[in-house]
């Protein structure tokens, strides 16, 4: 009997034990796959990063530097290898970093450490070599809202630093802002501007949200996220973790992408703190940081101030990325900035009228009056050429190449030589360049009407002074002078003509052209010679 009942004890224990390790068993299971998928949105996070620094490089100022044999960028060399971090280390060098955001150590931050201190040091270099334009002016407008000025490092996440970045979602601007968010802190979006583009405005309008949702918060770690997902995604993670109010508490619950969004700020920040550690040091670029701001009142294109002042177009639109089509609108007195490099805006305020008058209608689409003509001709038929807008010009500046005017001006290099019969790519500076044609209208050939003029009765009385009697003036038929049609047209050769090309205008040949105007040949033509075309 009791060795019956021990045998059963014996069964019983056997069997839990079975059921113990088929349950951890699952557990393990499960607690992998959890690890694979952390792994798997962690790696899309990270993918994106790499895309959003890599399209940075492609701005053109870094380009120049790029390009430079001696640049420090060509001395980085990016390590797409996995980076054996000391991890005691790195913890002991963000336990020092002073800052009211908690920071914390682990898989997910390590990760973001690597990508921005090792994989990617020429993107990271190019970052410090921008920070150093943005960063001092930034940790001020922070601070003036009391948010932590190292909050500013999450636009190294959001942009790399890049003011004209859009996001496929639609965030624009250095600090990614969504249309219905930059509305709502006063950023104005409009045909002509973007002021999520405007890195001044963009860091206050930032600025003032993080205070905003600290104050819902009262945790930057959830803050940070809920610039990334919004608020209303953080409450519902909030919820669902039991009421927890500290971000590790709250990640699993948040959306895939945000989970990563606080451990990559944090990887910033340290890379920020330790650069010199892993040998990045800042890149020169070449657009100038010593800055500027003129409110301008008036509208003002500004290739107007750079073809006046003799500036860089590329200079001008880095440093004031917000005017989408380089118009600045203060149409009707509005006011909008300017910034040019500190040591211009003396000179520019001295030539602010002939910078605001210069080519005026041709940056401006001004009312035109298509009766009112600029040039007119005649074709083979008699028909009447009426030119309604003038022609665009360039004038060739020093340095400046025919690759670079044709792209400033949307055209292919040939099609430019073609429209100024060019036969090779030198330039000599002064030199005008036809970079679009004015726009013509085609009028049937004048028809002269007969002369249906009859007698005219004046009616009015004229008094002798000799008599009283009146005189009436008898009616006459006032002449009409004749009118005939001009048996040639005079023709002023300009730049570039030939009589072939003459010809063709006229439905002449060359051959008829010189012995018309008895011509020895036919390239004996002269620029402003006058020629006479036969109707």
């Amino acid at each position: 009997m009791i060795k019956k009942v021990w045998l059963l004890l014996l069964l019983n224990v056997l069997f839990l034990c079975n059921i113990n390790a088929q349950s951890n068993v699952v557990k393990d299971t499960a607690k992998n796959e959890e690890t694979t998928q952390v792994s798997k949105d962690l790696e899309i996070f990270t993918n994106k990063e790499v895309k959003i620094m890599d399209s940075l490089l492609n701005v053109w100022y870094i380009q120049n530097e790029l390009a430079k044999k001696n640049s420090i960028l060509s001395t980085l060399k990016d390590d797409t290898t996995a980076y054996d971090n000391n991890d005691s280390l790195i913890f002991n060098r963000l336990s020092k970093i002073v800052t009211e955001v908690p920071l914390a150590y682990n898989n997910r931050v390590k990760r973001f450490i690597e990508l921005y201190s090792v994989q990617r040091q020429r993107s990271s270099s190019v970052i410090l070599g921008l920070a150093q334009y943005y960063y001092p002016w930034m940790k001020q407008i922070f601070d003036k809202y009391d948010v932590p000025e190292e909050i500013i490092y999450i636009t190294i996440i959001e942009s790399a630093l890049n003011p004209i970045a859009v996001s496929p979602a639609g965030a624009t601007g250095i600090w990614q802002f969504m249309y219905g968010t930059g509305k709502l802190y006063g950023l104005e979006v409009n045909t002509y501007v973007d002021d999520r583009r405007d890195p001044y405005k963009a860091t206050d309008a930032a600025a003032r949200h993080f205070r905003d949702l600290y104050n819902i918060f009262n945790d930057w770690g959830l803050a940070i996220s809920a610039y990334n997902c919004g608020a209303g995604n953080v409450r519902k993670a909030i919820q669902r973790s039991g009421g927890k109010t500290d971000f590790w508490g709250v990640c699993p619950y948040l959306p895939k992408e945000t989970q990563n969004y606080f451990p990559a700020y944090i990887g910033a920040l340290y890379m920020m703190n330790y650069h010199n550690l892993y040998g990045i040091t800042p890149a020169p670029l070449t657009f100038p940081t010593n800055v500027d701001t003129v409110m301008i009142d008036k509208e003002l294109h500004l290739a107007q101030v750079a073809e006046v002042m003799g500036l860089d177009l590329k200079d001008l639109t880095t440093l004031n990325p917000q005017y989408k089509r380089n118009i600045i609108p203060a149409f009707n007195g509005k006011q909008y900035p300017l910034r040019l490099p500190a040591n211009e805006v003396v000179r520019f305020i001295a030539l602010k009228d002939t910078i605001q008058k210069y080519h005026y209608d041709e940056y401006f689409n001004v009312t035109k009056d298509l009766n009112k003509v600029v040039a007119t001709d005649t074709n083979s038929n008699g028909e009447v050429i009426v030119q309604t807008t003038p022609n665009k010009y360039h004038t060739v500046r020093k340095g400046e190449t025919l690759g670079r005017i044709a792209s400033k001006y949307g055209l292919t290099v040939s099609k430019l030589k073609s429209m100024n019969r060019l036969h090779s790519n030198y330039l000599r500076v002064g030199q005008r360049l036809l970079v679009k044609k004015g726009t013509t209208i085609t009028k049937p050939a004048p028809v002269v009407a007969k002369d249906t003029t009859k007698t005219v009765k004046d009616s009015i009385p004229v008094t002798n002074p000799d008599t009283t009697q009146v005189v009436v003036k008898k009616e006459t038929t006032p002449t009409t002078p004749k009118t005939s049609t001009p048996k040639e047209t005079i023709y002023i050769v300009k730049k570039g003509d030939t009589l072939s090309s003459i010809g063709r205008k006229y439905g002449k040949t060359a051959q008829q052209l010189a012995k018309y105007n008895n011509l020895r040949n036919e390239n004996s033509i002269q620029v402003g010679q006058k020629l006479k075309i036969p109707r």
